[in-house]
């Protein structure tokens, strides 16, 4: 490791990594694209968890506009698993999936995207609303 640092730095306009495009095979978009889907979904599932955990402690006693996280993270998964499944099939019966399976990945990174923003809003709601500390909290002057 030391020694391409050495390299690069002896030659800093050099590109040391020889890229053959021409040799990856043909399969791999399609197998990264079912990698996506699988990181997606379990991007999903695991936001709709976090998001159900803080609704069950921080966020008791928040709006129910709480619950469109949980909603919003559920439909990224589904989203994903369904277009996995379209990819999968796609590819069973010959036919071009690329371009709709990218339509996909950003329909389900705007759900989760989505998600986040109304899970933080949430958040930011309810720490404006929390009372204020008693006076035997809070610390001496």
């Amino acid at each position: 490791m030391l020694d391409f640092f050495y390299r690069l730095r002896l030659k800093p306009g050099a590109d040391f990594i020889e890229e053959r495009p021409e040799s990856v095979s043909a399969d791999l978009p399609y197998e990264l694209q079912s990698k996506i889907f699988d990181q997606l979904a379990t991007v999903g599932i695991a936001g709709a968890g976090l998001s159900v955990t803080l609704i069950g402690s921080l966020l008791q006693n928040a709006s129910r506009v709480v619950w469109l996280s949980v909603i919003l993270f559920g439909l990224a998964a589904i989203t994903s698993v369904g277009a996995n499944v379209r990819l999968i099939d796609g590819l069973t019966q010959r036919r071009p999936v690329l371009r709709r399976t990218k339509l996909d990945v950003q329909i389900a990174m705007g759900l989760i995207g989505m998600a986040i923003g109304c899970l933080c809003m949430s958040m930011y709601y309810e720490g404006n609303r929390a009372p204020p500390k008693a006076a035997s909290v809070q610390p001496a002057r």
